[in-house]
């Protein structure tokens, strides 16, 4: 008699475990809707002309960062409906209210939509209006504008490779000099004496002067490595220049910011006396 209270037990067991299956995540889900309905006049069961009756768990569209659904089941207590589900597949107003949105360009935005201007990120609040950070940004539109208005005898460039970067991103990762050491700082000036007819020239260039031993300079990208970056560039230049251009290296940054590693810390910064003190014992 054993036997078949054994089965009826693993019967039971096997329904309670089905029962527990049948509610699926879609089913425990929270729903869409609990702040109202977001982008209201979006095309979404419109857009991908479906409209499924009964449940199925595959008619589905992309919302926002999830998706929702075009079926009948979707429309019961907890509703994981697309917006326009009421209005495309059965031709009612929605259920929900509508949540507000935000104006932008012609344009309304729902909730929780966002939009980058320049550094600064924008989101749209609950309550329709625009949230936006406010970080100073590395290329300021209007002050390039101000600059450029104005006779102080240059012009100011949008650098798009620095567009969308913020002022303290870009002394991160667009320098990398560090401050010299006391013992550098309080180093003695030079000092050295004219002849009374010698005049120092009203402008100095160093291409004209060397014509083809000066390097161009090269992008450090967001790497913190201009103290790398700057010292190769001179000491290419110096060989250049004190062998008669003889000898034109193009020295490697890279060489600098992977083993010069004494104080230094690669592409977050560095320090010049380090780099030469690099240069003049390991070559």
């Amino acid at each position: 008699m054993r036997l078949p209270w054994a089965l009826l037990c693993l019967w039971l067991l096997a329904g309670a475990a089905g029962a527990a299956r049948a509610r699926t995540r879609r089913e425990l889900a929270p729903g869409l809707y609990e702040h109202g309905v977001y982008d209201a006049g979006g095309s979404y069961c419109q857009r991908g002309d479906v409209c499924c009756h009964g449940r199925d768990d595959g008619c589905t569209v992309p919302y926002l960062d999830t998706i929702c659904y075009c079926d009948l089941f979707c429309n019961r207590t907890v509703s994981d409906c697309c917006p326009d589900f009421w209005e495309y597949c059965l031709g009612i107003p929605a259920p929900f209210p509508k949540a507000q949105g935000c104006a932008r360009a012609s344009r309304t935005y729902p909730s929780g939509a966002t939009y980058r201007e320049n550094c600064n990120l924008c989101t749209c609040s609950p309550g329709g209006q625009w949230q936006c950070e406010d970080n100073a940004c590395l290329v300021d539109g209007d002050l390039i504008d101000a600059i450029n208005g104005g006779n102080f005898g240059w012009r100011a460039g949008n650098y798009s490779q620095f567009w969308g970067m913020t002022l303290e991103e870009g002394i991160r990762y667009r320098l990398g000099t560090f401050r010299p050491p006391p013992t550098v700082m309080n180093m003695n000036e030079m000092h050295v004496a004219m002849d009374s007819n010698e005049v120092l020239p009203p402008h100095f260039d160093a291409a004209t002067k060397w014509p083809g031993m000066i390097h161009e300079p090269l992008d450090q990208g967001n790497c913190a490595g201009s103290w790398a970056f700057s010292t190769a560039a001179v000491a290419s230049d110096r060989i250049s220049i004190h062998s008669m251009g003889h000898m034109t290296p193009s020295l490697s940054p890279q060489n600098l910011l992977s083993c010069d590693t004494r104080n230094q810390r690669g592409c977050s910064g560095g320090r010049l006396d380090g780099a030469w003190w690099y240069l003049r014992r390991r070559g």
